[in-house]
């Protein structure tokens, strides 16, 4: 729920948008279906447990056409749609949910997750008053309901639901840790900090509550204790640009070596960055390529940028976007290839999924 930077897509990647737009007309259509909606709501939940959500969204849509009103269908659909970033489709799809249930509690929590998403909240807000009168004892009214008034900056109000939502679910570390926040903004750093040890506990892995922990620490100045958070959160992610920075501050007067070390492994990841600047300047290269239909050019640009970026952030893009523009030279198996390598590296990748859902290709790899 209000992911942070989520699909937030840097220009260049605009070809997928531009490639799947015309597949249509370049490849061979989709035969009918011939599962019935029961057999794709079971496929497509596979492919969620699998972590392809940009596949089972393609599944969903097809048992959606052939069963418009099973809730069970919609629901799962625009679940998968608000993660992917389609809110108005998921916001559509829940209000048909609470049309054929309207005495769904839970029905109405969607419906206030997909609204917030959206940036309507108050008409979230109002969504999850209907769901707390239909049932006064479901956590995750409450919790949704307080962090709506949290982002309406109304946080003593959301310091109430969070009470009421972690008295419901204590083992839920949601209710701590965005309660955390609700006490930060108001200046309450001990209640800041009790809550995410609380997280901390329930969640150990959550390295967000570890370095926040570590911040609410520092500002108390209790440094032996945040110097222990951030080793932790470097536990769970060596490669924390964050905690890296912030431990080797911390030790600067304590350690002086270590401290060093650390601003070091911090400067090859900055090191890192450049690289995928220069992946990132090939790749709109190619997309320029790309728009003057220079096939050819623009799928050296693409591999090139391949190579410079490695195992980058943006590798997926890179090998979604060749496989877009080799299929556009009519290299349909070649393509089918990159499109595959794409989804393997992110499976919520929508548009190398609706690309190889156009075409026929036997799965290879290389």
């Amino acid at each position: 729920m209000w992911p942070a930077g989520k699909n937030n897509r840097i220009r260049v990647f605009a070809l997928a948008i531009v490639c799947c737009a015309n597949l249509g007309s370049t490849f061979a259509s989709v035969p009918e279906d011939t599962q019935t909606p029961s057999e794709l709501l079971e496929q497509s939940r596979k492919l969620l447990e699998a972590g392809k959500l940009a596949e089972a969204e393609l599944v969903l849509d097809r048992a959606e056409k052939l069963a418009p009103s099973d809730p069970v269908i919609l629901t799962l659909d625009a679940r998968v749609k608000g993660r992917l970033g389609e809110y108005a489709s998921a916001v559509d799809l829940l209000r048909r949910v609470i049309q054929l249930t309207p005495r769904s509690a839970q029905a109405h929590v969607d419906l206030a997750i997909a609204l917030a998403d959206s940036g309507d909240l108050n008409g979230a807000l109002a969504e999850t008053a209907t769901a707390i009168s239909i049932a006064p004892a479901l956590a995750s009214a409450h919790l949704n309901r307080a962090r709506i008034l949290s982002d309406l900056k109304k946080d003593q109000d959301a310091g109430k639901e969070f009470a009421l939502a972690a008295g419901l679910a204590p083992d839920n570390p949601d209710c701590f840790f965005y309660w955390a926040y609700a006490e930060q903004a108001q200046g309450n750093v001990t209640k800041e900090t009790e809550l995410l040890r609380r997280v901390t506990e329930l969640q150990p892995g959550n390295i967000r509550a570890h370095i926040m922990l570590a911040n609410s620490l520092t500002d108390q100045n209790r440094t032996a204790e945040a110097v222990a958070e951030l080793r932790a959160a470097l536990a769970i992610d060596p490669n924390s640009a964050q905690a890296l920075y912030k431990l080797s501050r911390a030790l600067h007067a304590s350690d002086p070596a270590e401290s060093a070390r650390l601003r070091r492994q911090f400067d090859r990841l900055n090191a890192q960055n450049s690289v995928v600047d220069e992946a990132k300047t090939l790749a709109n290269q190619a997309f320029h390529a790309f728009t003057v239909q220079d096939w050819r050019e623009s799928i050296r640009l693409y591999s090139e940028a391949i190579d410079t970026c490695g195992d980058c952030e943006i590798e997926s893009s890179l090998h979604r976007d060749l496989g877009l523009t080799l299929c556009r030279d009519g290299q349909i198996q070649r393509g089918a290839i990159e499109l595959r390598k794409a989804l393997a590296l992110n499976p919520d990748d929508r548009d190398a999924a609706k690309a190889l859902g156009m075409i026929s290709i036997p799965n290879q790899t290389e």
